[in-house]
């Protein structure tokens, strides 16, 4: 089992600003990670942790579906802002928002909100381009 399936994180969907509009490139993402006592700390509270895994693996997702064949990301920098407590039950979303599409890096700004939509965390992910060897 993988980091993917043991977070019960669902798929990153891209998303433009006029999906509409084909030729838009996407600069959004949004995805879910349904909670149980796997991301739980003692008190039964959302392990900080699991958030910061949960965005980080949402924007390598996201970047490496920006990207062309011979490229892929990976984490370089992660800062959070734990706002808001939640019980590790239910789900939390992810809405990421491409900050700066560099050749190099690719820098998000995620939103993790409960399921009323209350802002959890405000998450910052640096992903570094690398090319494939």
């Amino acid at each position: 089992m993988n980091m993917i399936e043991q977070l019960n994180i669902s798929p990153v969907k891209l998303l433009t600003d006029k999906s509409e509009n084909f030729g838009q490139p996407a600069d959004r993402f949004v995805s879910q990670m349904k909670l149980n006592d796997f991301h739980a700390q003692p008190q039964g509270f959302l392990n900080g942790g699991a958030t910061l895994a949960f965005c980080e693996i949402t924007s390598g997702m996201a970047s490496n579906q920006l990207l062309t064949d011979g490229f892929f990301a990976v984490g370089q920098t992660v800062n959070a802002n734990h706002l808001q407590p939640k019980k590790a039950e239910g789900i939390v979303n992810a809405y990421g928002q491409l900050l700066r599409k560099g050749r190099h890096t690719h820098v998000w700004e995620i939103r993790v909100t409960d399921e009323s939509e209350q802002l959890i965390a405000q998450v910052t992910v640096v992903n570094a381009i690398v090319p494939k060897k």
